[in-house]
């Protein structure tokens, strides 16, 4: 199996939001899935349904900085209508914003050999601009050369883990979209973020030179 790792930078700030928020805008503490394979979708050049790239990869996630939070006041307009047609009027009301400042967050994808290469040259060479939560929240993108990858034992992992382990954040996040005709629905995984930086717990991981990655 060949693995990739890539590093995004978001530049100034961000915001993952959670869908069920209302009247405070959250974020999440990490991209979702979700999130990574748009970004790489982006990259490809793929259409805004092509979810081809949910079958192509596994993914792991590994904050790389403390995930300072900052929150503002903001304006939102609300467009009233039955999602065919709207009213020239929008009703605004202030709302709470949660943002990240500047996360950054080591990317571990791996998947067959022709699909990794294939998204290598996508992030060198993205068809589209890059960005994550908001389309005017650009990220810089660093990304390392593919390389061949196994598991092994390791007695502690700095990265994102599926489940509930002590001394972690614990998110339930976006992993993937379920389409059934034109109607697209949410799958969403229960994960853990390590508060420390690392889970001290044997497990089995993938190895990416020297590190141990949890694939989900």
């Amino acid at each position: 199996m060949l693995g990739l790792k890539f590093r995004i930078e978001a530049l100034y700030f961000t915001n993952f939001r959670k869908s069920t928020s209302t009247s405070l805008i959250n974020t999440y503490s990490i991209p979702p899935f979700t999130t990574i394979r748009g970004l790489i979708s982006n990259a490809l050049g793929l259409k805004r349904d092509d979810l081809r790239v949910q079958d192509w990869i596994k993914i792991g996630i590994q904050p790389q900085n403390n995930l300072n939070r900052s929150t503002e006041m903001t304006k939102v307009l609300k467009l009233k209508g039955t999602g065919k047609k709207y009213q020239k009027t929008f009703p605004s009301a202030p709302i709470f914003k949660e943002f990240l400042v500047n996360p950054i967050y080591d990317i571990y994808i791996a998947g067959e050999e022709g699909f990794i290469e294939k998204i290598y040259s996508a992030l060198k060479n993205p068809k589209r601009p890059l960005y994550v939560g908001a389309s005017d929240e650009l990220v810089d993108v660093t990304v390392l050369e593919p390389v061949e990858i196994e598991k092994k034992p390791f007695n502690k992992t700095y990265g994102v883990v599926e489940g509930i382990y002590e001394d972690c954040i614990i998110e339930k996040i976006p992993y993937k979209f379920l389409k059934a005709g034109r109607n697209f629905s949410l799958e969403y995984k229960t994960i853990s973020i390590p508060k420390n930086g690392k889970i001290c717990e044997e497990m089995e991981l993938f190895d990416f030179m020297g590190e141990g990655v949890v694939l989900v």
